[in-house]
C-alpha cells in the first residue's frame, strides 16, 4: 500500500512541475512578442535620421551677382496708368553702349572727361543703374532703346543724387509728367505742393542691397507746381525747392 501511495505522490509532482514549465514557457514567449512590439523593430548602425535642416541664408556672393529691381510707385493719374523702378545691375551689361556714360560723380573716368569704359575692357568695379519711367503703358525715352534711364554707377554704393520732371515729351514740361527725386541719405519723405494749394507726398524707397533710392510723385497736365519738400524721419525738412514750375 505505500507504494502505491508513494507513485501517486510521485506522478502529481511531476504534473506540478511539467505545469509549472509550461507556465514558464508562455511567459517567456508572451514576453518575446511583448518585447519588440514596445521596443520598435532594432535599428542597424547607419546614422540617426537627419533633423529637419535650418533655412540657410542666400550666399553674399550670390546676392551681390544678381540683378536686383524694384517698383519705387505706382499709379493712376489723367486716366494713365504709371510706375517708376529702379533696377540695379552689378556688372554693367555687354551690351550697354559704352559711349556717354558717367560713374557717378569722378569714378572710372578718363582725363577727358568720359567714362573710361570705351573700347576697352569694363571695369568690374562699375555697375549700371536703372530708372526707367512709364506713363500709360510707355516707357519715356524710350526712342533711346533698351538702356533708356540707366547710367554707370562705383558698385552698390554710389552717391547718387537727382531729380527731375519726366513725361513722354517736351522733356517734362507739359502733359502728364511724373517728378522723380533721388534723395540724400537720411531722407524718408517728400512734399510737393501745386499752385492751386494741393498738396501730394511720397514715401522714399530704397533699393534692396544697395544705397539707392528714389521717390515719385504724378502732376496730371496743366498742373504748375509750386514747391517740393524733402522731410527725414523726424519729420524736420531738408530741401525746399520753388523752381520746378
Amino acid at each position: 500500500m505505500q507504494a502505491i501511495l508513494d507513485g501517486a505522490r510521485a506522478r502529481r509532482s511531476r504534473r506540478t512541475i511539467v505545469t509549472a514549465a509550461a507556465g514558464t514557457l508562455v511567459a517567456a514567449v508572451t514576453a518575446a512578442v511583448v518585447l519588440p512590439l514596445l521596443t520598435g523593430p532594432p535599428q542597424d548602425d547607419g546614422p540617426p535620421p537627419a533633423a529637419s535642416s535650418p533655412s540657410v541664408s542666400p550666399d553674399p556672393d550670390a546676392l551681390e551677382a544678381r540683378e536686383r529691381s524694384r517698383v519705387i510707385r505706382s499709379g493712376s493719374i489723367d486716366g494713365k496708368e504709371w510706375s517708376v523702378t529702379l533696377t540695379f545691375y552689378p556688372h554693367v551689361p555687354d551690351d550697354f553702349p559704352s559711349t556717354d556714360t558717367d560713374a557717378g560723380g569722378k569714378a572710372g573716368r578718363d582725363t577727358d572727361g568720359g567714362s573710361g569704359l570705351g573700347g576697352g575692357p569694363r571695369s568690374e568695379d562699375l555697375s549700371l543703374l536703372c530708372q526707367r519711367v512709364f506713363i500709360g503703358g510707355v516707357q519715356v525715352d524710350h526712342q533711346a532703346g533698351r538702356w533708356a534711364g540707366c547710367s554707370v554707377v562705383a558698385g552698390e554704393a554710389d552717391n547718387v543724387q537727382a531729380a527731375g520732371l519726366r513725361s513722354l515729351s517736351d522733356k517734362g514740361a507739359s502733359g502728364t509728367r511724373i517728378f522723380v527725386g533721388n534723395p540724400a541719405s537720411g531722407t524718408a519723405t517728400a512734399r510737393l505742393t501745386l499752385d492751386g494749394g494741393t498738396v501730394r507726398t511720397a514715401q522714399v524707397v530704397t533699393l534692396p542691397g544697395t544705397s539707392y533710392r528714389a521717390f515719385a510723385l504724378p502732376i496730371a497736365d496743366g498742373e504748375t507746381i509750386a514747391s517740393v519738400d524733402t522731410f527725414d524721419g523726424q519729420g524736420n525738412r531738408l530741401t525746399h525747392e520753388t523752381y520746378w514750375d
